[in-house]
């Protein structure tokens, strides 16, 4: 629940990676870059044509990747025929074993034998079982019958990643071929754990590979080509089951240059993209974390990023500075609401990027943009899910406690915790965490399971004569740092720290630096359809509806 701003905090003032090009920064005070589409690349299709067809192939793509399961090993693959073969990597099966089992999007399962396993080519054909199948909607992929694909193409990939549960459904990602082989194509779709086997399309929706190996950054996303796996095919029984489709291609091929921002994105991201610099208590400054407009008066941002800091001012596009206060939080959506000093000048001309939302529903597999900085917007992303609940993750404070009478006590530190790095000591007596007085352990713990790791918690301690106020911020389980699938996602880059525990937020690929969600999330159109909310993981930016925020926002006046 939105909640009025803690006294601490100084309110005196008013309040189913990449390498595709950014827009250039703007020059002198506020020049706008402009993008001509069609004269970059000669594209025929409007841009809603183009956005209609991305919507469709992302639908049959996600109606034809399955994941697969094999032991204790998750992987992904595609159907490629009525009769229910599966077509997915070599590796990602137990070996010595004659099955798998199948998982559809909505987590209902098929028992499948292998008809095929090539370990060289790292090529494998599953037939799923057809009694259990029939329970359940799937279509075939549509494989490319000319294999033209090129440097510079539009690919959408899709796979199921590894940490999630069954049901969650694939997750897509746009992205650009960056080389090309007959036994390899590597792309810009950034690949995680379980992605394994998942099909990448081209831009008419055809199948041209099956992903292989996940890198450490977004040049190193390998899939197999067709050519190999018909290689791979060639000797056995089913060497047709890919030579037998056909589809009418419509439209023309895209390419990277054909997804770049338009004018109004641009324009719009310009307006709405504060950047946030925090003074702490000891006067140590720094650029934080982006922020959205909302309005002539009120900026949206990531709470977890502003907490320790004692003075807020917003830099806009045009190089001013107004100054600005924490007016509200809701700390579950990890939201702050703060009010400028002084009026925006470009408040009002954000009407028109905010009137064009729409309901969070319609945002399945939409092209969007995000601002990187106040002059910079990544390459287009697109989003995968709608609705999506992101679990929450235990919060750990750091510190063993001991409770002596209506005392507790805290009696062991570990290295590097939020207790530590918030100054506390061992024998330090904990009087009140967030504002409510605690006398056990059970009180803590009550109130640290609601909490994420990276929420900040305020804390009253006792240590000899002295009252003392801090803050903790709350860490991830240590051992959790080490699981397979949070160790690949840092190697892409830094996640946010508070990116568990959400709840109907949008998902989509743009690859974030954390310091740079709390700025807007565009669609194709140049409408603010989001706020970026939190870095997951390699292939997964969360964002919150401006639906939501704008609710929040109005929650308490």
């Amino acid at each position: 629940m939105i909640q009025n701003l803690s006294p601490r905090i100084d309110d005196d003032a008013h309040i189913r990676k990449n390498r595709w090009r950014s827009v250039s920064k703007y020059v002198g005070r506020f020049v706008v870059f402009v993008v001509l589409v069609s004269q970059c690349s000669g594209l025929d299709e409007p841009k809603q044509s183009v956005q209609q067809r991305m919507t469709a192939i992302c639908h049959n793509l996600q109606m034809a990747t399955v994941r697969v399961r094999s032991g204790t090993d998750t992987s992904s693959g595609v159907i490629v025929s009525k009769s229910g073969l599966v077509l997915t990597v070599a590796h990602g099966l137990k070996p010595g074993s004659d099955t798998a089992t199948v998982v559809f999007s909505n987590g209902k399962t098929s028992n499948a034998e292998r008809v095929l396993v090539d370990n060289q080519a790292d090529v494998a054909l599953l037939l799923m079982d057809d009694a259990s199948s029939n329970e359940v909607d799937w279509n075939t992929l549509v494989v490319s019958v000319i294999e033209d694909s090129v440097v510079g193409e539009v690919v959408v990939a899709n796979g199921f990643p590894a940490r999630e549960l069954d049901g969650m459904g694939s997750v897509v990602r746009l992205g650009e071929i960056l080389a090309i082989d007959r036994a390899e194509v590597k792309t810009s779709c950034t690949l995680t754990s379980g992605d394994s086997g998942g099909p990448v399309v081209n831009s008419y929706g055809e199948l041209i590979g099956l992903h292989r190996l996940i890198g450490g950054g977004t040049q190193s996303n390998v899939h197999i080509t067709l050519t190999a796996i018909r290689a791979a095919l060639e000797k056995s029984k089913y060497r047709k089951i890919l030579t037998t489709h056909s589809s009418a291609r419509a439209g023309t091929k895209l390419s990277s240059n054909d997804l770049m921002a338009s004018p109004q994105v641009v324009m719009a991201a310009s307006r709405a993209t504060v950047a946030i610099q925090g003074t702490t208590v000891d006067s140590k400054s720094a650029v934080k974390i982006l922020g959205t407009v909302l309005d002539d008066y009120h900026v949206a941002t990531k709470l977890s990023e502003i907490v320790p800091y004692h003075v807020l001012e917003c830099q806009f596009a045009d190089g001013s500075m107004i100054a600005a206060t924490l007016s509200k939080f809701d700390q579950t959506l990890d939201l702050a609401i703060l009010k400028l000093t002084s009026p925006y000048k470009d408040g009002e001309a954000l009407n028109a990027a905010y009137s064009g939302q729409q309901n969070a529903v319609s945002f399945r597999s939409q092209i969007v943009f995000a601002a990187t900085g106040l002059t910079d917007i990544s390459a287009a992303g697109m989003v995968g899910r709608v609705g999506h609940n992101e679990p929450a993750l235990p919060a750990r404070f750091g510190a063993t406690m001991q409770a002596n009478a209506d005392r507790v006590l805290i009696t062991e530190l570990s290295p590097n915790g939020g207790a530590v790095l918030a100054g506390l000591q061992v024998g330090d007596e904990l009087s009140e965490v967030d504002g409510k007085t605690v006398t056990s352990l059970t009180a803590v713990g009550d109130l640290l399971k609601a909490r994420q790791p990276g929420d900040w918690i305020s804390i009253d301690i006792q240590r000899a004569m002295q009252q003392l106020s801090v803050q903790a911020q709350l860490q991830h389980d240590p051992g959790q740092q080490f699981e397979k699938t949070e160790f690949l996602d840092g190697r892409t880059g830094q996640v946010s720290h508070r990116r568990s525990g959400f709840q109907s937020v949008l998902q989509h690929n743009i690859a974030l630096e954390p310091t740079t969600c709390g700025g807007p999330l565009l669609d194709i159109d140049g409408h603010i359809v989001a706020i970026n909310i939190a870095r997951r993981a390699r292939e997964s930016t969360l964002a919150m509806p401006m639906e939501d925020v704008m609710k929040a926002a109005k929650r308490v006046e």
